[in-house]
């Protein structure tokens, strides 16, 4: 990632073009809706590198329970955010959020400084990011973020894992639905009847039948499912 940089570190060629009056050098401090459309373009070429990437400013971060906004301004003062995961503890080395810190030349303790530097974006598919510095520079722990801020999509699970967590967040769904009294009441009707019914088939037939049986062993299943469903829903 590369080193903070200013605007001072800008080529005197680069600077043959004079920004419009009143223009800040600070591109958090510009209005992009202030700007005509040649020196938009001007903007983002002069702030563009040979790799894709343009230049940016940090405005600052916050902290969101277990994420971490980082604002930041284009060129042209449009403004923008990127969502990453707080980084965890023993796994800092996979946090893009401190990647960034740490290639901007702060360590995590003095990450409150970043604001005002400047650092590199890359737009992918209409898109833009943060190059981090960690990896490929795509931000890989990004969170989901909609809008402006929604810079990376979920990466969907395969057909088969789809399948089973489907299955088990219905199973959940199912299981927080039922009623524990009502499922009680069921698994000791059944109980009841896992007995009963097996020993009046007996009576009537004159002994325990396979038939017989076979019902009071579904019986007593369904009783046992009803039960552990009336404790999980509880």
């Amino acid at each position: 990632m590369d080193a903070p940089e200013t605007e001072a570190a800008e080529p005197e060629a680069d600077r043959s073009r004079s920004l419009p009056d009143g223009t800040s050098l600070a591109f958090a401090d510009r209005d992009p809706t202030a700007l005509d459309d040649a020196t938009e373009l001007y903007l983002l070429d002069r702030h563009a590198a040979g790799d894709g990437t343009v230049r940016i400013q940090l405005i600052g971060w916050e902290r969101d329970g277990d994420a971490v906004r980082v604002a930041y301004a284009l060129p042209t003062g449009e403004r923008l955010c990127d969502r990453y995961r707080w980084p965890t503890a023993g796994r800092y080395d996979e946090s893009d959020f401190l990647a960034l810190v740490r290639g901007l030349g702060y360590p995590p303790g003095a990450a409150d400084l970043v604001a005002g530097e400047y650092a590199r974006a890359r737009n992918e598919n209409g898109r833009w990011r943060i190059v981090t510095g960690r990896g490929s520079g795509a931000g890989r722990d990004a969170t989901v973020e909609s809008g402006a801020e929604g810079n990376r999509e979920a990466e969907s699970p395969p057909d088969g894992r789809a399948a089973a967590l489907d299955s088990t967040a219905g199973l959940g769904r199912f299981v927080r639905g039922a009623d524990p009294m009502a499922a009680g009441s069921a698994s000791v009707a059944l109980f009841v009847l896992a007995v009963g019914v097996p020993a009046m088939l007996a009576t009537l037939t004159g002994g325990l039948t396979a038939a017989a049986t076979a019902i009071g062993t579904v019986l007593f299943a369904t009783a046992v499912t009803t039960l552990w469903l009336s404790v999980a829903a509880a």
